[in-house]
């Protein structure tokens, strides 16, 4: 039984090490105009060689009304590490899927009716802070490209057993340590 918790312990401190959860800053700017909110969820797994990068419920404020679009997904993005940062380039069609807000019901998102809609996004990363820059082209729909400007920090992170500011593999070696010695 030991070695079972052992191995699940171990597991769920690897998947916690390729998921930075940021709390963001966003600028969406429409027509020249733009429109700015704190504290927009941004999360980076990285699996393998790939990224999967998510904006969580992402809301568009539009002269004080406030529509939701959903959750924007860029899936198995390759990542390129340079001068200390890691860099993903995504161009293609996306389906946005409804958020998981509470304030909004699953047919108030707007997202997921546009069916899949064009994406250029390029974003750099650490593990405790992120710039993007999204263009969400709405041109032949809609007659405009919608500008979304990323910035966000990551909080404290998760995890960080021995106290060192770093979620790593000493981490996992001090839960194995924690439960062995049990």
């Amino acid at each position: 039984m030991k070695k079972l918790f052992l191995m699940f312990a171990a597991v769920c401190c690897a998947m916690a090490l390729n998921a930075t959860s940021y709390g963001c800053h966003l600028k969406v700017t429409i027509n020249g105009e733009s429109t700015e909110q704190d504290q927009v969820p941004v999360e980076v797994v990285k699996n393998g060689d790939v990224y999967t990068l998510t904006l969580k419920n992402f809301i568009l404020m539009a002269e004080g009304i406030a529509l939701p679009v959903g959750n924007i997904e860029l899936a198995n993005v390759e990542g390129v590490d340079e001068y200390g940062y890691t860099t993903i380039r995504f161009n293609g069609p996306v389906s946005i899927t409804p958020g998981d807000d509470p304030n909004y019901g699953e047919g108030e998102w707007m997202g997921p009716l546009l069916g899949e809609v064009p994406i250029d996004m390029t974003s750099r990363f650490i593990n405790t802070a992120i710039t993007a820059n999204i263009d969400i082209d709405l041109s032949e729909m809609l007659g405009q490209v919608i500008g979304v400007s990323i910035f966000g920090v990551a909080p404290q992170l998760k995890g960080d057993v021995n106290e060192d500011n770093e979620v790593n593999i000493s981490d996992v070696n001090n839960v194995i340590d924690i439960i062995v010695s049990q």
